[in-house]
């Protein structure tokens, strides 16, 4: 059976790439064909991975986020073509020349705020030996953020991925919506829309809640050869980290399920379920100007707005990947037959993401 293939590869794929834990789902055509965990969500605590455990999904939110933000232009909220200067004011640097689109398509020009010296100091240690304030108790907030910006280098006019222009664009959709929590509940509201998702169950959610906690994995990294260890083991937080999603992190807004992912991808991609066909074609299309230094990586150039296509050999598959606080997630799904393949570890690499080498091998079985 077909089932039992994926199983087995799931489980053999794990184990291969040593992560604590996987969960994993195909889905076609609106109809669940198969959910898949692996392995463990707490090692300490042997607590098993099931279909509700919550995953950190990093950079695939972007791709949420994005979804998010085009409904919000079709029912005339905000223009993606408007400078963001309309929605934040002069606050940072060069918002009078950057729009929402920029924002979504990697094009703003703004140099990674995750370098810059103010916002180094007050996030986790990058490097053995690095000593920061980061305190994973202490809420982030806008304000702590924004001092990371510069100038940005002629917007519009090359790709660069970058993290701060979601955070900067979330911060955006939160002045328009009126607030923090009126942007939370515009997102319940429009998550609501999709089919078989109710945010109720959390099955994709920016709400670092107690209930989400207690479904939440714990992130293990490995760095080169060594095995994995707790992402957060060094500095002990007396609940959900603070920078592993949720807001003002709009670059990896979302903690879910692989069900709730798909169930998103599948509404988006396939059925078409969330944006009008118009507003899909500008989502996916290859929008990516040069990159600023060379081509961009594989895959990435043909990056769209929070979404590209995937180079992959089994078929062309639209979708995100990410990597965050020990945390691994690839998500995409095929248009041509309507199959769509999500992966989520708690397990992450300096070098290689886990979720992308256990996705590759399901992938292999999901031949048209």
């Amino acid at each position: 059976m077909q089932t039992t293939l994926w199983d087995e590869t799931l489980g053999a794929a794990s184990a291969r790439t040593g992560v604590p834990g996987a969960q994993a789902v195909v889905m076609q055509d609106g109809a669940v064909l198969w959910t898949g965990a692996y392995g463990s969500a707490d090692v300490q605590a042997r607590t098993p991975v099931t279909d509700d455990t919550l995953f950190c999904l990093a950079s695939v939110g972007k791709l949420l986020l994005a979804a998010f933000t085009l409904r919000r232009a079709e029912k005339g909220l905000l223009d993606v073509d408007t400078p963001v200067a309309s929605a934040i004011g002069a606050e940072i640097p060069g918002t009078e020349l950057v729009t929402v689109r920029m924002l979504l398509a990697h094009t703003g020009g703004y140099p990674e705020v995750y370098e810059s010296p103010a916002i180094r100091r007050i996030m986790p240690p990058e490097k053995p030996g690095e000593v920061t304030d980061y305190d994973p108790n202490r809420p982030f907030t806008w304000s702590m953020l924004a001092p990371g910006y510069q100038t940005p280098v002629t917007p519009g006019e090359h790709w660069a991925y970058s993290n701060g222009g979601y955070i900067l664009l979330t911060e955006v959709l939160a002045r328009l919506s009126g607030g923090p929590a009126e942007l939370m509940a515009a997102w319940a509201e429009f998550v609501a829309s999709v089919d078989g998702l109710d945010p109720d169950d959390a099955l994709l959610t920016p709400e670092r809640s107690e209930s989400a906690r207690s479904r939440l994995a714990r992130g293990y990294h490995r760095q080169q050869d060594a095995p994995y260890a707790d992402a957060y083991g060094a500095h002990p937080a007396a609940g959900i980290p603070t920078d592993l999603y949720g807001l003002p992190f709009g670059d990896g807004l979302f903690a879910g399920t692989a069900l709730g992912v798909a169930r998103f991808l599948d509404g988006l991609f396939v059925r078409g379920a969330i944006l009008a066909e118009p507003t899909l074609e500008q989502m996916t299309e290859t929008t990516t100007p040069a990159a600023a230094d060379g081509p961009a990586e594989p895959g990435l150039d043909t990056y769209g707005l929070g979404t590209f296509a995937m180079p992959e050999p089994y078929g062309a598959w639209q979708g995100n990947t990410g990597t965050y606080g020990g945390f691994s997630a690839v998500a995409a799904a095929r248009r041509t037959d309507g199959v769509t393949l999500v992966v989520l570890t708690n397990g992450m690499t300096d070098d290689v993401q886990p979720a992308r080498q256990i996705w590759r091998e399901l992938a292999a079985t999901c031949t048209a």
